[in-house]
């Protein structure tokens, strides 16, 4: 693609081999950079970040197309709260027919316009296209199954989405994959032999776990070259992730372009085994995760399985909902979770009880009941139960303590009656 020399990213150099100092030069730039872009108007960051530069027939032109960015703005990040709000209150079914038409929206958007990002070659559009295919279609798929969702249980439901979002997403990758390979006879069939002129090169970087971030140099070498009698400066379509060039300065090689746009040239990361591989076991992986879940559903296995999230009582009191939804604890999630870890020999018991009174200590908040029997318990919740609150209390007996009549029954487990139902046959110790 063509170099920007107003691309505030790209760094132009005449050395094949990156320093220590120009390294750290080329991060500080960026990390300033993208630092600046919080102080930027949104409208310029296109001009800022990646120096486009829009043209304008006058300043009017210029006021009113600002105007209009602003209000694409504003009524985009309103349409993302408002997701997020019906997200939040449990409004899937319009949720749902929102983020499909959304999905559909963007999708012909990228099939018409072939736009991926800001800057990119024009070459790299048919990808881009092809992701553009993939949104629409999942769009599509999953309207679809919005429509027909009375037909399956609300896990069924749940678990079709996932086929449908892991299925595509892996053949679109598998598909552009294959183009990749396979772009030097699609895509890139001119060639032509190109002196290397200089080096370009920009710094990208990746979230890493713990709230890092992973910075790296990409490259490209500069290249020279005549094109059916028209001269051409242009780098790769794609940088290579690597620090120094594998051309001298001056060098001359064959490269391959692209024929409807000369500019455009074949990087080596196109074809480079270890990204293919990688991309195509994402690709597999995604269709293998999407076929199994969908024989789980056709065998009717997700039949009987139920949707619970901790946020459906509060949710519910909300939007005024008489019927709240708890969260069920049966016997065998007791004992597993708690019992065969701590009392694995013991008979467990099962009381709601009244909270007599909170004391902070060193160790935390110190809870006692009305009922005497029970033995304190340490939270570190200072916002839990309140004196008067009623508390579901899953306790073994202490026998030692048995005949003082105070404080025999361990809790190992606490619960809040308003947001969990014990389904389970355990009751309270009877002596």
């Amino acid at each position: 693609m063509y170099f920007n020399k107003d691309n505030p990213q790209w760094k132009f150099s005449e050395n094949q081999y990156l320093t220590d100092e120009e390294y750290y030069q080329l991060t500080d730039d960026y990390n300033a950079l993208t630092r600046e872009m919080l102080h930027v108007d949104f409208r310029d960051i296109n001009e800022k970040f990646y120096g486009v530069k829009e043209q304008y027939s006058s300043p009017e032109e210029k006021e009113r197309k600002r105007k209009l960015g602003l209000i694409y703005g504003i009524i985009g990040i309103a349409g993302f709260i408002g997701l997020v709000l019906l997200l939040i209150f449990k409004q899937l079914v319009i949720f749902g027919y929102c983020a499909c038409a959304l999905l559909i929206i963007i999708g012909i958007t990228v099939i018409v316009t072939g736009r991926g990002e800001v800057v990119e070659s024009s070459s790299k559009a048919i990808f881009n296209r092809l992701m553009g295919i993939g949104m629409t279609l999942g769009g599509i798929i999953i309207g679809i199954l919005m429509i027909i969702r009375t037909r399956f249980s609300e896990a069924e439901f749940f678990i079709l989405l996932f086929v449908a979002v892991f299925g595509i997403a892996g053949l679109a990758l598998l598909l552009i994959t294959v183009l990749r390979l396979c772009s030097g006879k699609i895509i890139y069939t001119g060639e032509v032999t190109a002196e290397c002129i200089g080096y370009v090169r920009c710094v990208n970087s990746e979230e890493g776990s713990n709230q890092t971030r992973h910075v790296f140099i990409m490259t490209s070498p500069l290249f020279r070259y005549n094109f059916e009698g028209v001269q051409y400066e242009a780098i790769y379509d794609e940088f290579v992730a690597k620090r120094d060039a594998d051309i001298a300065l001056g060098q001359s090689v064959s490269i391959n372009v692209d024929p409807k746009h000369p500019e455009n040239i074949k990087s080596p990361s196109m074809t480079h085994a270890g990204g293919s591989a990688f991309m195509i076991f994402m690709a597999v992986a995604c269709i293998a995760v999407a076929v199994g879940m969908g024989i789980y559903v056709a065998a009717g296995s997700a039949k009987d399985m139920t949707v619970e999230t901790e946020w459906n009582p509060m949710i519910d009191k909300l939007n005024g909902d008489e019927k709240v939804s708890l969260t069920k604890i049966s016997d065998d999630m007791i004992q597993k979770t708690y019992v065969d870890k701590e009392y694995p020999s013991q008979e467990w018991y099962y009381e709601v009880a009244t909270v007599a009174g909170n004391e902070i200590t060193k160790d935390g908040v110190r809870v006692s009941f009305d009922d005497d029997s029970f033995c304190y318990v340490i939270t570190t919740d200072s916002t839990g139960k309140k004196p008067g609150d009623k508390c579901m209390l899953f306790y073994v007996i202490d026998r030692e303590y048995l005949d003082y009549g105070k404080g025999y029954k361990i809790i190992f487990a606490t619960g809040d009656p308003e947001v969990f139902q014990y389904t389970g046959s355990h009751g309270a110790y009877e002596g």
